[in-house]
């Protein structure tokens, strides 16, 4: 795939693509739901090798409503590439996106804190909300954390959704097009766009439209015939991390 794609070589979807493809979200939903119920049995919330000081690290953090497992197929994935997770956990579920922001980036100050940590190439990934959630924790930290590398939005709504009105709580007031929180972060970071990427999916049930996932300035990627949730289990995702992280750590065996 191609560093940029541009949306409009991608054909329409038939009838019977689209029928395909929201059974097939729908059901990841199902199961996304079913599986976090018990995610603390299956995905820890740090690695196991994130002891080691010579590995990258990647900061994965979940979206609205969601909870880490949504991550298990990419985290095993990065993990058995040789990257160091931290899964990041939103403790204020219903609270504004800055309120989680200023959360996640205290967490993150911790983390990188540790002697095993100092130093070593950081990456950001945050889907759905959660990209908005980097994005802000970030939007004040982009000076100080010179080791974050790269900052990945996940089939977030950088301009908004529309679906955000059948939200509750201050974050889905955040996320609805035009609202002052994201007027506002598209110019906090807009001088940081070169280390960041936008990956949309299409189509997405949530985001409605690609452009509301576009992110002005940022590397911007189409995966299609995927789904807001199928997007994080999708091979394409996974390579285009690793093809990312590698160019910036030439001596780990990342994509092996």
């Amino acid at each position: 795939m191609a560093a940029q794609t541009p949306v409009s070589s991608h054909p329409k979807l038939g009838v019977a693509d689209v029928a395909k493809l929201a059974a097939r979200e729908g059901y990841l939903f199902g199961l996304s739901f079913l599986f976090r119920q018990r995610v603390a049995q299956f995905v820890p919330e740090f690695s196991p090798n994130f002891h080691n000081r010579q590995l990258p690290i990647v900061f994965m953090v979940p979206g609205y409503m969601e909870k880490p497992g949504c991550f298990a197929t990419l985290y095993e994935e990065l993990l058995w590439s040789g990257v160091r997770v931290a899964l990041y956990q939103p403790r204020y579920v219903l609270a504004s996106v800055h309120e989680m922001a200023r959360d996640f980036g205290h967490y993150m100050d911790t983390v990188l804190e540790q002697a095993e940590c100092e130093g070593a190439n950081t990456y950001l990934l945050g889907h759905s909300m959660g990209g908005l959630i980097v994005r802000k924790a970030m939007s004040t930290r982009w000076h100080s954390h010179t080791q974050v590398q790269h900052l990945f939005t996940l089939a977030s709504p950088n301009n908004g959704t529309r679906m955000a009105h059948l939200g509750v709580g201050d974050c889905a007031v955040d996320m609805l097009p035009n609202s002052d929180f994201l007027n506002e972060l598209n110019v906090e970071d807009d001088a940081h766009r070169q280390k960041m990427s936008s990956v949309i999916a299409i189509p997405d049930a949530l985001i409605l439209h690609h452009r509301f996932a576009h992110l002005e300035g940022a590397a911007n990627h189409v995966i299609d015939r995927t789904g807001h949730m199928a997007l994080l289990d999708e091979p394409r995702l996974i390579e285009l991390l690793k093809r990312k992280m590698q160019g910036q750590n030439p001596h780990q065996l990342l994509g092996a």
